[in-house]
């Protein structure tokens, strides 16, 4: 597994116009599990991930990793299709640039319609 790296700087916005999660990893060493340590952007909030082969356990709930991944995945947009996982998002976007099959029916269906202009106002 690939584990992330990142600068963990307090409040960095550059990314994604949100102050971005810090992240840390521990290696699990006798019983204790390797684990993330996701740390809020702007406070000192904190969520520890412990994993391993079968399971996950986030905040202290425990699961199987197939039963976390039917909870969050619809929430990251992404869908499990067959062996493959789909990003909704993308997918979502791609259709929303092609022109629909009524739009391609229809030549002035690219013209905004006008909306009409109240007393006294001015366009």
């Amino acid at each position: 597994m690939r584990i992330l790296k990142r600068s963990n700087r307090f409040y960095d916005t550059r990314r994604f116009g949100q102050p971005q999660i810090r992240v840390r990893h521990r290696r699990g060493g006798g019983v204790r599990s390797p684990s993330y340590v996701l740390r809020c952007g702007c406070c000192s909030q904190k969520l520890e991930i412990f994993y391993s082969d079968d399971g996950l356990e986030m905040g202290g709930v425990n699961g199987a990793i197939e039963d976390w991944w039917e909870i969050l995945l619809p929430l990251l947009r992404i869908e499990r299709r067959g062996g493959r996982l789909v990003d909704l998002a993308l997918s979502h976007e791609r259709s929303a640039n092609k022109p629909s099959q009524r739009a391609a029916a229809n030549p002035h269906a690219h013209i905004p319609r006008r909306t009409p202009s109240v007393a006294g106002s001015r366009r």
